[in-house]
């Protein structure tokens, strides 16, 4: 059966034919800009040998399956609903990261303006991911404050909400009244680039765009420190010495120590996310459903992916019996 297919692939949308076969999807490899010759599968300048053809090539077209697996790729796939969302593999998540090299990204604040991480070149920058769904919502006004205070000496910060839109962030956002960029992130892109398991996430992001400290679980507030354990004062002492005098900023081979790298489970249920939040907004809540669920199983530690669909499947993020479950099994946290 011939249909009308949809690919996620990273930030683009293609719209494709497919052949359905059971289980299988049949496209035209050049619907993601390959080909198939006779040295393997190309694009441009680069070629993948292909050592069983029989596995790949399908008629006029290639298993989509197969494509995804050369090009060292996560598939999460929906046949029924005629989607599929490509991934980005964990070896090269891996080694962008350990670059050390901050990935840019482009997100929007609540006036709809684009604000990118390389906006900021030449500043040291807080990197801050936050959501409507962890009460690390409560420490916006400190981000918001600490930018009044450094930056003059060339400090910024940049809270990014990992959340399902403007609605939901909008009454935190506006309360602190930032003049700072606060960005929101409905597709969980900056926890995919730095590879974050957990809000509140900080990263320090020196002038030229290195990261100069990795992940780490710090809060602006003391309001929940009998169950985190870490108070804010230190963790605010520490920033401002990095801002005034260049102190603590760590080491290139320090930093990667201390980096949490993507496993391909991982980085397979990012994509598994990314195809079930795309369903849930087109009004296909069951099928979404499915992909939610294998998305947490994949990456039981990982609450910006486990935690964060709990409000958009309808439960509470705080306080439900899902959540209560959740934390009795461990409160994700980074290498420190």
């Amino acid at each position: 059966m011939t249909a009308t297919f949809t690919l996620l692939d990273d930030e683009r949308i293609h719209e494709t034919t497919a052949r359905i076969d059971g289980d299988a999807v049949v496209i035209a490899p050049t619907a993601l800009g390959w080909k198939v010759d006779g040295v393997g599968l190309c694009k441009g300048d680069v070629c993948i040998p292909v050592r069983d053809r029989d596995r790949l090539v399908r008629g006029d077209g290639v298993d989509l399956a197969e494509l995804a697996r050369l090009l060292d790729r996560p598939l999460a796939l929906d046949v029924d609903e005629r989607i599929a969302a490509l991934g980005t593999s964990a070896a090269r998540r891996a080694g962008a990261l350990a670059s050390l090299t901050a990935p840019d990204f482009a997100l929007t604040d609540l006036e709809g303006r684009t604000h990118r991480l390389s906006d900021e070149h030449g500043k040291k920058r807080l990197l801050v991911t936050w959501g409507s769904w962890c009460g690390c919502r409560e420490d916006l006004p400190v981000w918001q404050a600490l930018h009044e205070e450094l930056g003059p000496k060339g400090f910024v910060p940049i809270t990014v909400a990992l959340d399902s839109g403007a609605d939901a962030v909008r009454p935190f956002i506006e309360r602190a009244a930032p003049t700072h960029p606060a960005l929101i992130d409905p597709e969980h892109r900056v926890a995919e680039l730095f590879n974050m398991i957990n809000v509140p996430t900080m990263v320090w992001i020196d002038e030229e765009g290195r990261i100069v400290r990795p992940n780490d679980q710090q809060f602006g507030t003391d309001m929940f420190v009998q169950l985190t354990g870490k108070p804010s004062a230190p963790f605010l002492a520490a920033l401002r010495a990095w801002v005034h005098e260049g102190r603590g900023a760590l080491a290139p081979d320090d930093v990667r120590e201390q980096q949490l790298l993507p496993t391909a489970e991982q980085q397979l249920a990012r994509a598994e996310f990314r195809l079930a939040w795309h369903l849930h907004r087109l009004g296909k809540t069951a099928a979404a459903e499915r992909h939610f669920v294998r998305a947490a199983a994949l990456a039981p530690t990982d609450w910006t992916i486990r935690r964060a669909q709990l409000p958009i499947r309808g439960i509470d993020p705080m306080t439900s019996d899902e959540f209560i479950a959740m934390f009795q099994e461990g409160i994700p946290q980074y290498q420190t």
